[in-house]
């Protein structure tokens, strides 16, 4: 017996056996089963209840920097954010001009003699305007209350948008904090970096403009 179906009902096989849709497709009865099969194992992963459980813990946040006032407003609320928390907080800024970094040099040096602890025991020093700047700005963090550890990353890439969600994806960080400008339209809301990188992450997002 085949069964045919109004596309707007669910999709019921009665013996088992095919369906064919008013577009004149097929669907095995056995397909059928094994999509709602999915469907509820998808369902019950998924909870959304407010229980002890679900409320979030916080241990490292990630804020973007590209050097702008508006990246100064994002890491205060990370600032806020992290003692608030205890969690520890990451800078990260994404260089699309490498010629930016032509000032910037690496001095190293080891303090042993044995070549088979050498890596160990040796020290970087780098320093530039670029990394003086960013540690000058982690300076002003500190004083302006922050608790908990600091740091700062830097990335070359002409392309910030898939860096930032790479880096968000590749690392365990529990919030990205965004800055943006002003939205003022929904033709900039649909095409902004920011909703790029909603777009294309899994963590969740705090959005600063």
């Amino acid at each position: 017996m085949i069964n045919i179906m109004n596309i707007d009902q669910d999709l019921k096989p009665s013996d088992g056996k095919e369906i064919i849709n008013p577009d004149g497709s097929v669907i095995s009865g056995n397909v059928l089963s094994e999509k709602k099969s999915e469907n509820q194992e998808s369902q019950q992963t998924k909870n959304y209840s407010i229980s002890k459980n679900n409320i979030p813990s916080f241990k490292k946040i990630l804020v973007t920097d590209d050097g702008k006032d508006i990246s100064n407003k994002a890491i205060n609320y990370s600032v806020y954010l992290a003692n608030s928390t205890g969690s520890e907080l990451l800078i990260l800024r994404i260089l699309k001009d490498v010629e930016m970094l032509q000032d910037v040099y690496i001095e190293g040096s080891s303090n042993t003699k044995d070549t088979e602890t050498t890596d160990q025991k040796f020290k970087r020093s780098i320093k530039g305007e670029i990394i003086e700047s960013m540690e000058e700005k982690i300076k002003k963090c500190q004083e302006a209350g922050c608790k908990n550890r600091i740091s700062y990353k830097f990335l070359a890439s002409n392309n910030a948008v898939d860096e930032i969600v790479t880096e968000i994806e590749n690392n365990n960080y529990d919030l990205v904090v965004l800055a943006t400008s002003h939205i003022d339209s929904w033709f900039k809301s649909l095409f902004s970096d920011a909703r790029k990188i909603i777009n294309n992450i899994s963590k969740p997002v705090l959005v600063v403009q």
